[in-house]
């Protein structure tokens, strides 16, 4: 068994766990009726895909997913003001240099985040883990991309199959999931085109009014804000890429085409990002944080505060000292205490006080 999937299985068996409240969480999508209920408030307004999470399967070959509703809209409004202060033009991998470059393939503006760079891209990372079974530092940093006025990005795979990716592919691996996230809606265009995806019924996954560049041929996935792709660039053993993986984003028409990517490797990439410890230490980042809590920031501060990479997990009680060497513990750190029992209080009619509970 290759160390790739020894390291999988080690991740998923730990992903099972028991909430502060006794109940259990059932994090392993799709395995007992895709019972995901994520920590972090309500969906996007409903329509007919409804207003809770849920998964839709369109393609096996190549494997891909659509997941309704991964993330809120107060969730995409922060990545899009992120984005929004930092993205420039887009670039390419030159594959005979290995340089950066523009190039007409790539017209959109983007900018990359570090990983758990602010603690709302911490929670969205970890739900991607848990959502794709495959551990946080596999991943790249996230990229949040702007299209407007035609942008587009051609047809191309994200797994690297040249000469000149040859070191990194033996160091950091290569690219062996996608998770695209949409964090706006789209007026026209857009759509993120499969050119050679298998769909399981076209007549379901069919989409209204696409664009020229969609009406072509394979699947197509309308931006949606709040909805997140998935698909596997690789063979499950990640050995080998997938040429029906080839993906496209269609020319944006009409609108602003707001995104995020996440690229997963096959191996943990660059070495040093170790989401789980940190969170197992359960610590304060600021000195301030006792004049914080009393001003009542655990609440009004909610995402500078608390879940993985806040500044006062501690103090607002949204973590628990874990013993050396112990995995549940850290995992259930993982996940903001605060926004668990927020949402509990909230559920019961009332938010007041949640956050100083131990």
């Amino acid at each position: 068994m290759s160390h790739f999937l020894i390291g999988l299985f080690l991740y998923v068996s730990v992903i099972t766990v028991t909430a502060d409240d006794g109940r259990s969480e059932d994090l392993l999508i799709g395995w007992k009726g895709e019972t995901y209920n994520p920590t972090v408030g309500k969906a996007r307004k409903g329509d007919r895909y409804g207003t809770e999470p849920w998964i839709e399967t369109i393609s096996w070959s190549p494997r891909a997913f659509v997941y309704h509703n991964f993330l809120t809209e107060a969730e995409c409004d922060h990545l899009v003001m992120l984005g929004t202060q930092r993205v420039s033009r887009s670039l390419v991998v030159d594959s005979k240099t290995g340089q950066s470059k523009l190039d007409d393939i790539r017209t959109s503006y983007g900018a990359a985040f570090g990983r758990g760079e602010d603690p709302i891209i911490a929670e969205i990372e970890e739900r991607i883990a848990e959502w794709t079974h495959l551990p946080p530092e596999h991943g790249e940093p996230m990229q949040i991309l702007r299209y407007v006025d035609g942008q587009k990005y051609d047809a191309h795979w994200d797994w690297f199959d040249d000469p000149v990716h040859h070191r990194a592919y033996l160091v950091d691996g290569n690219r062996y999931a996608t998770v695209l996230l949409y964090l706006s809606e789209v007026e026209a265009g857009g759509e993120t085109n499969l050119p050679l995806a298998d769909a399981i019924d076209l007549s379901v996954q069919s989409i209204e009014n696409p664009s020229p560049c969609a009406a072509r041929m394979g699947i197509n996935i309308k931006p949606r804000k709040g909805d997140a792709l998935l698909f596997f660039d690789m063979d499950v053993m990640g050995e080998k890429g997938d040429r029906k993986a080839l993906h496209a984003s269609c020319p944006t028409l009409k609108g602003m085409k707001w995104t995020a990517t996440k690229w997963i490797h096959n191996k943990p990439y660059m070495g040093k990002f170790d989401p789980m410890r940190t969170a197992g230490l359960c610590k304060d980042i600021s000195q301030e944080c006792t004049a914080l809590v009393a001003e009542g920031k655990c609440i009004e501060d909610l995402d500078k505060m608390v879940g993985p990479g806040g500044i006062c997990r501690r103090s607002c009680g949204d973590c628990v000292d874990c013993p050396a060497g112990d995995i549940l513990c850290a995992r259930r750190n993982m996940r903001s205490r605060v926004r668990a029992r927020l949402l509990a209080a909230e559920g019961a009619g009332g938010r007041s006080g949640v956050a100083q509970q131990s």
